[in-house]
């Protein structure tokens, strides 16, 4: 049977455009689908169908057309206290607890002394958690961002271009144990830096 790579390459095509519908993150869904009309609309081209070349490649600049609208909308970011003895502290952490589970047992947060809800736009975007020193050290236990908003706004915004929100709070610094190389990957993007060689796994920041 003689392969046919234009038949393969639409199989491809298909893939991608069906991964992108199981994103979570509307920002990754918007560019892998962008990614997967214009492959299609290269197959299109193979098999010379003009409609299907018109439909991805206006459904590619929709998808630049929100793109931009998100990474170029103004923003209201705040962070407040959080209660933890509060039920709907127990209601955020029930709801996602698989997720924050790969960051922390339940058992180990409840350790933590000092919790924020960090908002965007007035919805609670996410949960800082940790335990704060008496010289201003606080060690995060949990950073956790919903799948809505992981984009990285979040850390730049509170950890990078407006850090006074979290000096506010009593914290000068920032100290946190990288559990995995995607854990490594986010905090030094987030410009933390190692503790020291001895101890790869322990970031911190200086605010």
């Amino acid at each position: 049977m003689e392969f046919d790579w234009v038949e393969w390459f639409g199989y491809l095509a298909s893939m991608v455009v069906l991964v992108s519908l199981t994103m979570t993150s509307i920002i990754k869904l918007r560019v892998i689908n962008f990614i997967g009309c214009l492959l299609f609309a290269s197959f299109a081209y193979f098999i010379d169908s003009v409609p299907t070349i018109f439909m991805n490649l206006s459904i590619a600049c929709i998808n630049i057309y929100y793109l931009y609208q998100i990474y170029n909308s103004k923003e209201e970011f705040k962070i407040i206290s959080a209660e933890s003895d509060s039920q709907y502290f127990d209601h955020f952490i029930s709801v996602h607890q698989d997720d924050i589970e790969k960051q922390i047992a339940l058992e180990q947060l409840k350790k933590a002394d000092t919790a924020f809800y960090m908002l965007r736009d007035n919805n609670i975007a996410g949960l800082l958690a940790g335990q704060i020193e008496e010289d201003g050290v606080f060690t995060m236990m949990l950073d956790y961002v919903t799948p809505r908003y992981r984009d990285f706004k979040l850390g730049n915004y509170y950890y990078n271009s407006h850090p006074e929100f979290i000096k506010q709070k009593g914290i000068n610094t920032l100290k946190a144990i990288a559990s995995d190389q995607k854990h490594c990957f986010y905090l030094e993007k987030m410009g933390f830096v190692k503790q020291s060689q001895s101890d790869p796994h322990t970031y911190i920041k200086r605010l």
